[in-house]
This record gives structure tokens, C-alpha cells and sequence, in this order.
């Protein structure tokens, strides 16, 4: 060990006069900078809405991903390079060898300057990353910005991307040491950041190349998502560390390739063998790791940080929005755990007016850490279901150029073109689909694997069912090739749960009820009669729901609308289902024009109560909007200028209707933003947005002289439709 400290002493002695410490110190530096003087130059648009983060946290992970995949890359490169070339040139090698030391020490004195060199590099990033957001946090101070010093998470965060480098050194140092050229370890540098570069653009992840993992690190640059802060990324580049510190030694004690590897029957059994363990070895790391469960039950857990009032936490299944189960809030903690068996399937943990959408089965484990205020929701989640939790809201989109021919409609008139690149589509999604991990290299389970496949069979059969429409369905031309219809059908055959609720599954059942024939006469109430004729089962439930669900917002009047559903209704068995319907059905009526609009009890900024009947023979246009709303807030100003524009028309009234929780925040905005609309402020809030189905603000509708819907979403007042409808209203 002491000879070993004494040859990296040496080595550092070597390189005080290559530069490479002051541009590790540069190299760190130009992202921090860059990123300051942006800022300062263009600030970044914070609103008292925007939930309190630490400027450190935020500064570190932000330029990650810039800092690492080049500047980060470039270094090792250079840094590798330099050590090697040195005594390449002035014949160090051998003179160092001619001192009673091994080679290998040797060797790997040399590989350790390069890392402390790297790790010197890391440093300065996080370090002047640190003291710039301070300047910013004083230059640009603002209420959300915080001064939070995470050590743990800072000195993991170090410590992970050290690591992530090891491979991508001992690759770099192997190359210089093997070819005293600088040119092809600079080249073979530069190959590996374009290799990253396509895995950024494409999104796919290259194993097999030792500089991918910084680009799968930078996936998740927060280590907050991750189940461990020691994950994929960092075991492929020990593994790379490995294999390239033993062949680079082997190669710089042969004196080159065949000496070192084939010179003789005996090394050449050693080199095949290392090969062999070496590629099983690879092909085990890389392999991914299936999703297991825990036992039977199910175990929820978490923190929550927010200035508002919430004393619970609820579970919801996402069919009929059924409650799960519900735990009380601790100092800010809460723990649910259940041993009851519960499908996997689509659920949502609640709190106040927030939710989180998850994937959820017997045998998981959550782990959510949640920060929330009125208007914004951000939160971190370990769990086992990693992969689904990735997955989910990733759409199953078709390739590029298959959708601009879709969308262009290209190959209208040459079926044979147009399936041949539907199928090459299909095969290439499949296979992504197949081979998805997320960041740590978890698999997604079988059964979410199969859904997702399945929902993307779907996908592919409507849009072939879609280009027979726009084509001919009754020309044998146009249509599929059996081999590639079969193949998507019989993804399908046997689908699975969560498939057999889903909408566009559902939809392209009732299309495959339907001969040519009939869809070109009437095919909905064709449809009607057939769903009818089915067996009594939850599926014939499914779909005739869904059919009639579509057919009675297609209809105009309630008065047709209420006869089809009664006379179709009678016929679901399921009462969940029949709850659905019932609720389309009241939402439809409710919100259609000419629907009684209730007369809504609201106060004013001095506590005094008000009826939304006092406006009655006018048309009232209503803003609904929070204090804690940004576009609303955004729109206020266009909003009172068209009361303004309208305000000699005696028909119409412009009134402005808070919704939220808080009645004193609101009575506070009015005191600095004062506004010359008459303000009123909503008590029941929530239960007259879950009535009218309204998932978000600003909303802007319009109640008739009589006090009945005229427009329940009408455009915003900064729109030209919005002066289009209200310039016929004044002329009433």
C-alpha cells in the first residue's frame, strides 16, 4: 500500500504541469456559470404558487444532465489521455518499471490520478453549483426559494456519480495506455458521446457501451426516486471498471494485443475463459430484474408537507371510485397497511383536493414523499411496482413515420405500402415494449406487460379500422393482410383484466359487432339490438354502457335523450354500472343549454350574502377562479376589461366567483388587487364543481335571463369567440 501512495504521489507530481487540476476546476465551473448568468439575464418566472424548493437540490439536478453526458465525458477523455500520453512520449514507462515496484501498481497509480482528477471535476461542479444558486438565492430572492442543505443527499449524490464514472475511466486510460496515439482514445471518446447523444434522442438505453451510463444516471438525476441511491447505472460501470483495468493491465504488461492475450496456447485458454465469464457476467447485470411482490398484502406509507388542512389520506379504486381504505395524518406522516387481497388495477391515493394515480396489487409496497400546496402537487415514490409507476402515463405512441402517413394520408391509394409500414411499426413497439425497464433496470410485471401490449394490439386495429373508413370496406384490396390481422387479434383473445374495462378496447368490441354492411345503414341502433341479445355477464354490462353512455351525448334535446335511456337502461344488471350511467345521464342534462342552473348562495367581500337570482333578467357571465390560480389570476385583468367593453349593455352582468377553501385569503388578494367586477367568494366550492364536473380553473359560463345554462364552458375572454357570443347577447 505505501508504494502504491507513493506512485500516485508521483503521478501527481507528473501532471502539475499538464493543467489538468485547473481545467477539472473549469470544467466543473462553465455549467454553474453558464446557468447563472442566464439566469440573471432571464429570470426564471416564479409565482407565490410554485411549491418552496431548495435552490441547492434544484441547481444540482437541473445541469446534471448537461454537465455529465459532455463536459463531465469530454474531462476523462482529455484527463486519461494526458497521464498516458506523458510518459508515452518521454519513455516514463519504462524507466518507472526499471523501480522495484509491479505493474500493476504501476498501472493502477495511473488509473486512481485519473479519478481523483474525475472525482476533483464532480466536486467543482457541485461545489460552484452550491455558491452560484446562493448568489441567485440573494441576486433573485423570492418566498419559494430555500436555502435547505441536504448533507446526506449532496454527499450521495457525490458519491453516486463517482461511481457512474469508474467504467468509463478505466476504458479511457486502457485505450491510452494500449495506443500512443492521442488520436484514437480521443476518438473512441467522442464516439461514446455520440452514443449517448442517440440514447437522449431515441430514448434507449446501450448497455453494452461503457459511457451509457452516464446517460442512464441522468434518467433520474434525483436519488430521491430511486429505491437505492447505488442502483443500475453505478453496477455496469463497476463492472466496466473491472474488465478494462484487467485487460488494460494485461495489454501494458504484454507490451501489446497478441503478447498479452494469444501468445501462447495456455494464454489463449485464459483469454477465451475471462471472455466467456466476462459475457455471462455482462448478460446477468443487464439482464432485468422481474417484478416480485411481498407476501399478501399491501403496505402504504409516506409524508406529506403543505400548508393546508389535511388530516387524511384515502384509497380509491379508479372503477366507480370506490374507497379502499383511509388512514389519519401524524405530524405530517401516515401509514396504511391492509392484508387484504386486492387485484392489481388502477387506484388513487386522495388528500384535500389532490390525488396520485397509481398501479397497485396484493404483495407492493409505497413509499411516497409529497409536498403540496393549493395549486401544485410534487412528490417522490419508491415502491416495487418502479416499472409500472414509470410506465404508466407513457402513451404507446406509433412511429414517426408511420403517424405522418396516418396524418397525412399518405398511402390512401397503396394499401400495400401502407400496411407493410403499419407492420413494421407494430414489430418495432412490440420489441420496445418487451425489453422496457426503468431506471434501475426493473422489468415491468407480467401481467401490466401484457395489458400494455394488448392496449397496443388495440391501438394498431383501430387504426386499421380507421383507414377502411377513409378507404373502402367492401374493396378486399384495402384490406389487412390476414398474417398481421391475426397476429393483432390474437394478442387480444384472452384480455386481460384492466384491458377489458379500458375505452378503446371497449369501442373497438362494438366496431367488431358490426358487419360492412351495417355500419353504412344504422349502426347504433343495430348495436343496441345485438348488445341486447348478448348473454347476461359484466362484459355485455361494459359495453352496452359504453354505447349508451355515447349514444345519449350524441342526442340534442333531453327529451329524446331521456326516452333512449330509459327504454336501454332496464337492461344493465350490474348496479355500479348502472350508478355510471345514471351519473352521464344527470351530468348531460344539467349542464345542456337551456338546463335550470342552480341559484347559488355566495357572500361578498364584506361577509353579507348574495343569490345568484338577484341578477335575473340578465345574462350573467361568471369567472370561477382561486387565489391560488395562476392563469386566473393571469386572465383577471382581460376579464375586467371586457366588463368595461360590455358595461352600457343592460342585458348582460359580468360577476366573479372564488373558489377557494380560504375565505380571509381571498377578502386579503381583493385588498391589493382590487377590481371594479362584483366579487363573491363560494362556500360549498367542491360540492358545485364535483355537481358540474369542472376539473379545473379559470372557467368561464354564462346563466340566461331565466336563471338556465346558456354556455357552461364558454371560451376565454381573451378569445375571439368569447366577444363573438356576447356581441349577439347585448343585441337580445
Amino acid at each position: 500500500m505505501k508504494k502504491l501512495i507513493t506512485l500516485v504521489n508521483t503521478e501527481w507530481l507528473k501532471i502539475k504541469g499538464l493543467g489538468l487540476v485547473y481545467l477539472a476546476l473549469i470544467m466543473g465551473l462553465l455549467i454553474p456559470v453558464t446557468g447563472f448568468f442566464f439566469q440573471i439575464s432571464n429570470p426564471r418566472f416564479i409565482t407565490s404558487e410554485d411549491l418552496p424548493f431548495s435552490v441547492f437540490e434544484e441547481g444540482i439536478t437541473g445541469n446534471l444532465k448537461a454537465f455529465c453526458m459532455f463536459l463531465l465525458l469530454l474531462y476523462i477523455v482529455i484527463a486519461a489521455n494526458r497521464i498516458a500520453q506523458t510518459d508515452h512520449k518521454n519513455n516514463g514507462w519504462q524507466l518507472m518499471e526499471t523501480q522495484p515496484i509491479s505493474k500493476f501498481q504501476l498501472y493502477f497509480s495511473k488509473y486512481l490520478v485519473v479519478l481523483i482528477l474525475t472525482f476533483l471535476c464532480i466536486a467543482s461542479y457541485i461545489g460552484f453549483t452550491i455558491l452560484f444558486s446562493l448568489l441567485d438565492y440573494y441576486i433573485n430572492p423570492n418566498e419559494v426559494k430555500l436555502l435547505t442543505f441536504d448533507t446526506v443527499w449532496i454527499l450521495k449524490t457525490f458519491i453516486r456519480l463517482c461511481i457512474a464514472v469508474l467504467g468509463i475511466a478505466a476504458l479511457q486510460l486502457c485505450v491510452s495506455v494500449a495506443f500512443p496515439g492521442f488520436i484514437w482514445a480521443f476518438l473512441l471518446g467522442i464516439l461514446g458521446l455520440i452514443l449517448n447523444i442517440f440514447s437522449l434522442v431515441q430514448k434507449i438505453t446501450l448497455p453494452f457501451s461503457p459511457y451509457n451510463t452516464l446517460y442512464i444516471l441522468c434518467k433520474a438525476p434525483n436519488i430521491k426516486n430511486l429505491n437505492h441511491f447505488i442502483t443500475y447505472s453505478e453496477y455496469l460501470s463497476l463492472f466496466w471498471a473491472l474488465v478494462f483495468l484487467i485487460v488494460g493491465y494485461f495489454w501494458y504488461k504484454g507490451k501489446g494485443f497478441k503478447t498479452a492475450f494469444l501468445n501462447h496456447k495456455k494464454q489463449i485458454v485464459y483469454s477465451s475463459a475471462f471472455i466467456i465469464v466476462t459475457t455471462g457476467a455482462f448478460y446477468l447485470l443487464q439482464k432485468p430484474k422481474p417484478y416480485s411482490n411481498e407476501g399478501t398484502g399491501v403496505f402504504v406509507q409516506g409524508k406529506i408537507e403543505t400548508d393546508l388542512k389535511i388530516d387524511s389520506v384515502k384509497i380509491f379504486s379508479k372503477d366507480f371510485h370506490k374507497k379502499i381504505g383511509s388512514v389519519a395524518i401524524k405530524n405530517g406522516v401516515f401509514v396504511w397497511e391492509t392484508q387484504q387481497q386486492l387485484p392489481f388495477d388502477q387506484y388513487s391515493l386522495e388528500f384535500g383536493t389532490k390525488r396520485i394515480d397509481f398501479m397497485m396489487g396484493s404483495g407492493d409496497h409505497f413509499n411516497f414523499d409529497i409536498r403540496c400546496n393549493a395549486s401544485n402537487i410534487d412528490y417522490s415514490l419508491t415502491t416495487n411496482r418502479s416499472a409500472e409507476q414509470e410506465y404508466k402515463n407513457k402513451e404507446d405512441g406509433l412511429g414517426y413515420e408511420f403517424s405522418y402517413s396516418i396524418e397525412q394520408q399518405k398511402y390512401n391509394d397503396d394499401p400495400k405500402k401502407f400496411y407493410e409500414l403499419a407492420q413494421a411499426d407494430w414489430e418495432k413497439n412490440i420489441d420496445r415494449l418487451s425489453h422496457y425497464t426503468d431506471t434501475e433496470n426493473n422489468a415491468l410485471s407480467d401481467e401490466y406487460l401484457a395489458y400494455r401490449k394488448q392496449l397496443l394490439a388495440i391501438q394498431y386495429l383501430n387504426e386499421i379500422s380507421n383507414y377502411r373508413k377513409m378507404t373502402s370496406w367492401s374493396d378486399p384490396k384495402f384490406a389487412a393482410p390476414k398474417a398481421f390481422l391475426n397476429e393483432l387479434n390474437s394478442r387480444i383473445t384472452k384480455p386481460t383484466a384492466l384491458l377489458s374495462k379500458n375505452d378503446d378496447y371497449l369501442q373497438y368490441k362494438l366496431d367488431q359487432m358490426l358487419t360492412d354492411k351495417e355500419r353504412l345503414s344504422n349502426p347504433d341502433s343495430i348495436l343496441f339490438i345485438k348488445l341486447n341479445a348478448l348473454p347476461n355477464t359484466i362484459d355485455k354490462d361494459r359495453l352496452l354502457t359504453k354505447h349508451l353512455v355515447k349514444s345519449i351525448e350524441l342526442e340534442s334535446d333531453s327529451t329524446s335523450r331521456n326516452q333512449l335511456f330509459g327504454r336501454e337502461f332496464k337492461l344493465l344488471n350490474n348496479n355500479d354500472y348502472k350508478k355510471l350511467a345514471i351519473s352521464k345521464l344527470e351530468q348531460l342534462n344539467i349542464s345542456q343549454k337551456g338546463a335550470q342552473f342552480p341559484d347559488l348562495k355566495f357572500l361578498d367581500a364584506q361577509g353579507k350574502p348574495h343569490l345568484l337570482s338577484e341578477y335575473r333578467g340578465k345574462y350573467v357571465i361568471i369567472d370561477l377562479w382561486a387565489t391560488w390560480c395562476g392563469p386566473c389570476k393571469q386572465i383577471r385583468p382581460v376579464f375586467d376589461t371586457r366588463s368595461r367593453q360590455y358595461r352600457y349593455s343592460d342585458n348582460i352582468q359580468f360577476i366573479s366567483i372564488s373558489l377557494d377553501e380560504s375565505q380571509s385569503k381571498w377578502q386579503n388578494y381583493l385588498k391589493t388587487k382590487p377590481s371594479k367586477v362584483p366579487q363573491f367568494w363560494l362556500d360549498n366550492a367542491a360540492e358545485f364543481m364535483t355537481q358540474y364536473k369542472i376539473q379545473s380553473i379559470p372557467r368561464f359560463i354564462i346563466i340566461d335571463p331565466a336563471g338556465k345554462v346558456f354556455n357552461l364552458n364558454t371560451p376565454f375572454p381573451d378569445e375571439d369567440n368569447f366577444v363573438e357570443i356576447l356581441d349577439k347577447l347585448k343585441k337580445y
